[in-house]
């Protein structure tokens, strides 16, 4: 409860700061935002939806987690952390255990992701072997999206986002950068050239060594929600940088990670209290 509050108490803060910035920036995005209906769940309209991780080593806690996930409410999106798993590199099994947590999911989205260790994840892989894992994943999907690291090879980038597209794949194209938060035009260059690049989900993780940082990423967000139609995925990391997980609502974004038990990235909320604090700020087209 006191989480709550003191977040509730960030929020009021934050508006007051943004009350003061210029016209554009405290504009709420309602831009026509591109939809995708994926197992009923509208990803694009709102409200904001949630994302849950499967945080897994072994395939005994994936399948627990996936069914913690299937019965809150308040999760509307699982994401599989493939690279966590102690036997992230067997293709087979990982497949094997994807089919399961798909059904276990029953109307919840699944994302598939290997998080690199470039971009903060566990699996060190060379670019030609990141290709090769996600092409034997297409050949029979078990996720709904894919995470495709954008600054992976851009040949394979290319060719596995029409692979996913052609097996009605959606993808979610990310960076992540644990060390700093760039500039806003560099933020918002690296969503626009996901979206050149086909991605239908775009996103970008950033670790705030401010709070002025903070207000980087939510700019930056705004400002790509009006030059872009597509879903934003976007967040400031750390303790920091929580306020920008709730504040995404008010500034163009589409989707928010929460979590329920262990945490996936740094900052991250209780999804029951996000999803509280997702409709307290919620805009109203």
């Amino acid at each position: 409860m006191m989480k709550i509050k003191k977040i509730a108490m960030q929020l009021c803060l934050s508006s007051a700061v943004l009350a003061a910035m210029p016209a554009f920036a405290a504009e709420v995005a309602l831009s026509s935002v591109q939809h995708y209906v994926v197992k009923n769940l509208n990803i694009g309209d709102l409200p904001v939806k949630t994302i849950v991780p499967i945080t897994a080593k072994t395939a005994e806690q994936a399948i627990a987690q996936a069914k913690v996930i299937a019965s809150n409410p308040n999760a509307d999106v699982a994401e599989f952390r493939i690279d966590l798993l102690e036997f992230s590199a067997d293709t087979k099994k990982v497949m094997a255990l994807g089919q399961q947590l798909n059904q276990i999911l029953k109307d919840k989205p699944l994302i598939a992701t290997i998080r690199t260790h470039n971009e903060g994840g566990k699996m060190t892989v060379s670019d030609q072997d990141y290709e090769k894992i996600y092409r034997e994943y297409l050949k029979k999907p078990f996720m709904q999206l894919l995470d495709i690291e954008m600054f992976r090879d851009a040949g394979s980038v290319a060719k596995l986002t029409k692979l996913a597209h052609d097996k009605n794949v959606l993808v979610i194209m990310s960076n992540h950068d644990f060390a700093k938060t760039p500039e806003q035009q560099d933020i918002e260059n690296r969503l626009l050239k996901q979206d050149q690049m086909g991605a239908d989900i775009l996103k970008i993780a950033v670790m705030p060594k401010s709070k002025q940082d903070v207000f980087t990423l939510m700019n930056a967000t705004l400002a790509v929600s009006q030059k872009s139609q597509k879903p934003l995925l976007t967040m400031s990391m750390g303790q920091l940088g929580t306020i920008s997980r709730v504040a995404t609502a008010n500034m163009g974004g589409s989707l928010s990670f929460g979590m329920i038990g262990e945490a996936s990235a740094p900052g991250q909320i209780d999804v029951t209290q996000l999803k509280q604090l997702l409709k307290t700020v919620q805009p109203t087209p």
